[in-house]
């Protein structure tokens, strides 16, 4: 062998692994298992999948997010991240799936046949079922980085780990409320990521309900990418929507199903789809900043014989009479959320014109407000509070809101409080009316502050309160006595703590902004209210859930949404049921509007001689 040969030998066994893009590299080197794919084989990259793959991998790129429906390939597209990374460019990665069990099940039915039928990662990944191998279902070491595969619900997974690459896996499944008392689960997943350069972020999922999908959260943040394709007849690009699929069906009847074209209006057959699909391209339909991309993608575009568009338009005729299947349709389908027809149609617009149309101002309550009532909601940095005039038929007005900036640990910040709580507002018909009952939550940071301030002023209507998760609790409970001081000493007459049923007085609220005619129930807001207010009013929605197999309804929050205005006529319904406890109810509002008369005058009582007056023996014995 000659020198030049040898150093043609030695420069190809040194040379670094030629840089492919993750489609470049899935095609040369993905291999699809039997037992998790309909056909399994070789890899082919689909025309809408490319542009997805290379996103991740292009280098100035740090987030992708995609909303799909099912029958895209997004799973696979998952699997080939993994691999690559093993193959091409080994680092550190986290994949977060819904629950613990989904990880398990994900890493038996995905990534084990994945490293077992994929031949350039033969070798680099051991078995775990080797008596000396590291490696177990939930974590796989190989040369230059780690795989981690964590569940939503366990906020253990997110700690003590810095990952390069973390791939969120159906988002909309992950456990409402954050992972246990850690947060938000993709904002703990993205933190994992701070401290590289070459971070990159990806998440992707089956939309849920509207303004409560993470997914969407996450799509509405990028420049919501879709896939164009051409007309056959006019050549006009276009992105496939439901609507003009639909529209074409003749009498219900599923095989007249074609596309109908915005732009001429051709009826285009199923039978084009592909030359259609393989012509297309990613279009932006917002500006986004660069580097947070996003892409929606649905069945229509998809390849699977079930995903044809006369079977697409039959299960949606199948669907469409029960809510419940058409809301898996949209979602499964469309790759769209969801409006639940049971969620309250009262949005912040509304509201505020209702606001605009009130008779009274701020500060000064109508005469019809018989009662004052508090709610308060503590904040790491803030008080804030809403205080409600009631009357007759439990008719609503609120009255003032206000807002206390600082820390809950300070004593000025309570003096502050003071103020609010002892205030006096005038009717219009010139009466005073005080706070004569508030509710406080104690379930923050600073629990042992408010237990403090709530025992020194009971004596001002003042309770205590917990929200209890249970559903159908009475909106107050019996109250439990904490009788543990700041410092940890044990008090002999401790503070009196609310259970409140926040599911129950949420829905009564829920139904009261529900109700457009004034009168009994109805909800009044000064017209100087700002939008704001609303906004956190209106952040909670209830939403239908499965629980072992029955239905339920669940409050759910708006992502990212602020909700302390909700909070604070929560806590001062619970205050006023804890004001209703010291009457009659059967003659309360009759005590209190006789209170807010005038007194009637007294009538003079004629003088009397200054005699001796009789004793009640005299007069007895006189009288028998």
């Amino acid at each position: 062998m000659s020198i030049l040969e040898l150093e043609k030998k030695a420069y190809l066994a040194f040379k670094p692994p030629r840089r492919l893009t993750l489609s470049e590299w899935a095609d040369e080197f993905a291999y699809l298992s039997a037992e998790s794919s309909a056909e399994g084989g070789r890899w082919r990259t689909l025309p809408y999948q490319k542009g997805i793959m290379d996103a991740i991998t292009n280098p100035d790129i740090e987030q992708v997010t995609v909303m799909k429906s099912a029958r895209v390939g997004y799973s696979k597209i998952l699997n080939h991240i993994i691999a690559y990374h093993i193959h091409q460019d080994p680092c550190s990665i986290m994949v977060v799936q819904p629950t613990i069990q989904d990880a398990t099940g994900y890493s038996k039915e995905e990534v084990a046949p994945m490293i077992r039928d994929t031949k350039c990662l033969q070798g680099l990944v051991s078995d775990a079922r080797a008596k000396d191998s590291t490696n177990t279902l939930l974590q796989k070491q190989y040369p230059g980085g780690t795989l981690s595969l964590v569940g939503a619900n366990s906020p253990t997974g997110f700690r003590r780990v810095s990952r390069r690459i973390v791939l969120f896996d159906e988002t909309d499944g992950y456990p409402i409320g954050g992972a246990g008392s850690e947060g938000d689960q993709i904002k703990l997943g993205i933190r994992r990521t701070e401290y590289f350069w070459n971070r990159k972020i990806v998440a992707g999922s089956t939309p849920t309900i509207k303004d409560f999908s993470r997914i969407e959260k996450l799509f509405n943040q990028t420049n919501q990418q879709r896939y164009y394709v051409p007309c056959p007849k006019c050549g006009h690009m276009q992105y496939l929507k439901w609507p003009n699929l639909i529209a074409t069906v003749k009498e219900n009847d599923p095989s007249t199903a074609a596309y109908e074209c915005e732009n001429c209006k051709y009826h285009i057959p199923h039978n084009k789809k592909r030359w259609m699909v393989e012509r297309g391209e990613w279009r932006s339909t917002q500006p986004g900043n660069g580097k947070h991309v996003g892409f929606h993608i649905w069945s229509a575009y998809s390849y699977s014989p079930n995903a044809s568009w006369s079977n697409l338009v039959e299960e949606f005729l199948e669907s469409k009479q029960d809510p419940e299947q058409l809301k898996t349709w949209i979602n499964t389908v469309l790759g769209e959320t969801w409006e639940d027809e049971y969620a309250s149609k009262v949005g912040a617009e509304a509201l505020m014109e209702r606001a605009a149309a009130a008779k009274y101002e701020r500060g000064e309550p109508p005469a019809e407000a018989l009662v004052l009532c508090m709610g308060c909601d503590v904040q790491d940095d803030r008080l804030s509070m809403s205080i409600w005039g009631i009357g007759r038929n439990e008719e609503m007005f609120l009255v003032d809101r206000k807002v206390i900036y600082g820390s809950p640990a300070r004593a000025d910040l309570w003096k502050q409080m003071d103020e609010v709580l002892m205030s006096k507002y005038k009717c219009q018909d010139g009466y005073e009316l005080k706070i004569e009952s508030a509710a406080i939550d104690t379930g923050g940071h600073f629990t042992q502050e408010v237990y403090q301030y709530v025992r020194e002023r009971s004596h001002l209507g003042l309770i205590g309160i917990k929200g209890a998760s249970q559903k159908g609790k009475p909106p107050i409970g019996k109250p439990t006595t904490q009788d543990i001081t700041f410092s940890g000493k044990a008090l002999k007459r401790g503070v009196k703590l609310f259970p409140l049923g926040t599911d129950v007085i949420k829905t009564t609220l829920h139904n009261k902004l529900r109700d457009a005619e004034v009168g009994e129930g109805y909800i009044h807001f000064f017209p100087t209210i700002t939008q704001d207010y609303f906004e956190e009013l209106t952040a909670e929605r209830q939403v239908l859930r499965y629980k072992n197999g029955y239905q339920e309804r669940i409050w759910v929050k708006k992502s990212s949404a602020r909700n302390e205005a909700l909070d604070e006529a929560v806590y001062a319904w619970a205050a006023f049921q804890r004001f209703q406890q010291r009457y009659d109810r059967r003659t309360m509002w009759d005590q209190l509007e006789k209170r807010r008369k005038p007194a009637e005058p007294k009538q003079e009582v004629p003088l009397r001689s200054k005699g001796r007056k009789s004793s009640n023996r005299q007069n007895f014995v006189g009288n028998w």
